[in-house]
């Protein structure tokens, strides 16, 4: 096998394996704090054990494929009477153990943007042209990679945030762009062409013109002071979640394709096409994952945490607890009905992938 794809692959795998460790870990850290009695820690799934060894009632493990993780708590399966149990515990305490897997994605996704702004650098676009698509107005008045856009509309004052806004605010608009080639000042008049694209606004999508040109600008990498980074790290993590509810909502409403969503072999594929190209651009998309995974298992859909936080919370309104059999047929129900869509979802995606090439 190739080095370079091998590394890729594992890359992959030790991403989804530390996406679903942290959580997995929450929900056990959490539990042994509660003083709930969990029976086992395992790292990975599948036979036969690599390792394991037991310790205060709970058995850790390392089994074959560590890709995934998973924890056992007392007192969650039906028959399970267990004095330490889960259920017998108060309900803040159980809604915390709930709820800390989820956290602990959320936390994973501010660290990995941490890092990237206090020792990697984020990528800042400088005013000088990288590429230039065919086809587009940039390539139709003959800009070249190598020009410098110096400002829009006689303005040399812009930075290059403000160069790009110009330009998205004038869809089907002229412009003129001040350029430097060479060392030579020129003035290009341009049209952007009109797209439609999705932008959120508070919690919902919605469609807007903007203007493209057809250009992508040069970058640097950029390091931010450690409070800087920890704070952009924070509010990053919340434009993501943010995000996530706006695209729900919007599916839901229809007011997006349902066909934008992505099962597990879309999400892989996109982590491989951005292995491929920039590490960078990789760590951003495990971030945005990792913040994904936390949100969806927050949502009341069995047999997700936030499924069994809605039972508590109608378990708590009618204060007696639900019968944990009838409990478990829904779950389960909630489980096959979630394979299914799981399963369409990944046709999509293969067909999605063979259509536009193969990985």
């Amino acid at each position: 096998m190739d080095p370079t794809l091998a590394g890729r692959i594992l890359a992959i795998a030790l991403a989804f394996g530390l996406m679903v460790f942290v959580h997995e870990a929450g929900h056990f850290v959490a539990a042994r704090l509660a003083g709930m009695a969990v029976y086992e820690f395992s790292i990975g799934f599948g036979r036969p054990l690599l390792f394991w060894f037991r310790r205060g009632g709970t058995q850790y493990s390392f089994r074959l494929w560590p890709f995934f993780s998973y924890v056992r708590i007392a007192g969650m399966e039906p028959g399970d009477d267990h004095p330490d149990g889960f259920g017998t515990k108060s309900r803040p305490a159980q809604a915390v153990v709930l709820v800390t897997g989820c956290m602990m994605n959320f936390l994973l996704a501010t660290g990995i943007y941490i890092v990237m702004g206090a020792v990697i650098g984020m990528p800042v676009a400088v005013n000088r042209v990288e590429e230039v698509a065919r086809g587009m107005p940039a390539a139709e008045v003959g800009l070249m990679p190598g020009d410098r856009i110096l400002g829009v509309n006689g303005r040399t004052d812009l930075e290059v945030v403000e160069i790009q806004k110009a330009i998205e605010a004038a869809p089907g608009r002229p412009l003129t762009l001040e350029i430097e080639r060479a060392g030579e000042r020129r003035s290009i008049r341009i049209t952007p062409k009109t797209e439609t694209l999705y932008d959120i606004k508070g919690i919902r999508l919605v469609k807007v013109p903007a203007g493209r040109i057809g250009i992508a600008f040069a970058t640097r990498l950029e390091r931010m002071g450690a409070g800087a980074s920890v704070v952009a790290g924070f509010v990053q993590t919340y434009e993501m979640i943010r995000l996530q509810i706006a695209a729900l909502i919007a599916i839901l409403a229809r007011t997006v394709p349902a066909e934008m969503m992505a099962g597990p072999v879309g999400v892989v594929h996109l982590l491989y096409s951005e292995s491929k190209g920039d590490w960078l651009r990789f760590l951003s998309l495990s971030a945005m994952l990792t913040a994904g995974i936390g949100f969806l298992n927050l949502l009341p859909i069995p047999p997700l945490d936030g499924s069994r936080l809605f039972i508590l919370a109608l378990e708590a309104l009618r204060r007696k607890p639900f019968d944990k059999r009838k409990e478990l047929v829904v779950h389960l129900v909630g489980f096959v009905l979630l394979l299914a869509l799981l399963a369409v979802l990944t046709y999509r995606d293969i067909l999605r992938i063979v259509a536009g090439g193969s990985w």
